[in-house]
């Protein structure tokens, strides 16, 4: 889009990155709209199952936990919904909420393929990584690296990676950057 173009509802947007700054005789926009991270989301197939795994396995502490079956739940997600939330969080400010939907009937992921279209993952960032896996083996992740790889080139190079598979299948990557 180009700088003035008109957005979706109409509304002329200036696009710049933020270092950039204001352009030479530009006012500052009366309203700069923001972005920032809010939470990662997983649909499980059993929210006290899943509860116990990210706590075991990775300290999250269940913060709230609440069954809604509201109208407006329908509107957001498309069809009439009943489900139930598990809000958890790490001491790191980390937020993961985990959904069990009672209705509409839930899907299921049984590919667990991670390039299947849509196919999403939580990364954590974490310093000694094979506590870590083992500590998730544990509390009943599956693995798909054998092993933590290290990365061998780019910005990531000499820092390790793996992929695991929670209750439900869902990819959980752990990453360890180089020591700095």
């Amino acid at each position: 889009m180009s700088a003035g173009a008109k957005g979706p509802i109409g509304v002329s947007m200036q696009i710049r990155f933020p270092s950039a700054g204001v352009l030479p005789g530009e006012a500052l926009p009366a309203f700069a709209p923001t972005v920032r991270f809010g939470h990662v989301g997983i649909t499980v197939s059993d929210l006290g199952r899943s509860i116990g795994f990210y706590g075991a396995a990775f300290g999250f502490e269940l913060t709230m936990r609440v069954r809604r079956s509201a109208p407006w739940i329908g509107e957001i997600i498309g069809a009439p919904a009943d489900l139930e939330f598990g809000h958890m969080h790490l001491e790191s400010g980390m937020h993961l909420e985990l959904i069990q939907y009672r209705a509409p009937a839930p899907l299921s992921a049984e590919d667990e393929l991670t390039w299947r279209h849509g196919h999403q993952h939580v990364c954590l960032t974490v310093s000694g990584i094979e506590a870590w896996v083992a500590r998730a083996l544990a509390a009943g992740a599956r693995v798909v690296s054998d092993a933590p790889v290290v990365i061998p080139e780019g910005k990531n190079s000499g820092s390790r990676c793996c992929y695991l598979r929670g209750p439900d299948g869902e990819t959980i990557e752990l990453f360890e950057p180089v020591a700095a």
